[in-house]
């Protein structure tokens, strides 16, 4: 049984109820206190650049794309997207807490015939690094819907990577929780924020 590491920083702008909870690939699992997107994203960020030197969601990239055409990057990133749709499902976070699940962990749980049940930012994170595996560019963009603020700080609630499509230079937006309502989905945003994954 993984050991949990409770820690609460006392000083947020947060109440100190919402908490992030780190699930890497091993144990311990840690936990610290929520402080907005700004520290989900990073979490993320680490997530996926530190997943480049983990061959499972490589190879498992490579499996979803072996059937496509050389140098064909836009049909890639739509396989894997698809893929993603496909195999998972989506299911929220607890109330008051931030789960991040390690991109690693869920290829594995893909590799063994699994549907995990993810929500945006860990299917963000799993297609952003299974973009980068293939040796693309991806980005994250958080988006609010409504106006809101917490301490001088716009609220974001929900978040997507975009893949740059390296010869039109393109976006493709890659929003598994959104999938075919996408376009109603843009639509509704009242605020974004992109937020560029380098190594």
């Amino acid at each position: 049984m993984p050991r949990i590491t409770n820690t609460r920083y006392r000083g947020s702008a947060y109440s100190g109820d919402e908490r992030v909870f780190w699930l890497p690939d091993s144990p311990p699992t840690s936990v610290i206190a929520y402080q907005g997107a700004p520290q989900t994203i990073a979490v993320m960020r680490r997530s996926i650049i530190g997943s480049q030197s983990d061959f499972a969601t490589r190879n498992l990239a490579e499996m979803i794309c072996e059937g496509l055409d050389s140098k064909d990057y836009t049909s890639e990133y739509l396989a894997l997207y698809h893929f993603l749709l496909g195999h998972s499902r989506y299911m929220r976070d607890p109330r008051q807490v931030e789960l991040v699940r390690d991109p690693s962990v869920i290829s594995k749980q893909l590799l063994e015939g699994r549907r995990p049940n993810l929500d945006c930012d860990d299917m963000g994170l799993w297609l952003a690094a299974a973009i980068m595996a293939v040796g693309g560019q991806a980005e994250l963009v958080t988006v609010a819907f409504a106006d809101q603020f917490y301490d001088g700080r716009r609220q974001y609630s929900h978040v997507f990577p975009v893949a740059l499509e390296p010869r039109s230079r393109q976006k493709i937006v890659l929003d598994c929780v959104a999938a075919e309502k996408t376009p109603q989905m843009l639509r509704r945003v009242k605020a974004a924020e992109t937020w560029p994954i380098s190594a």
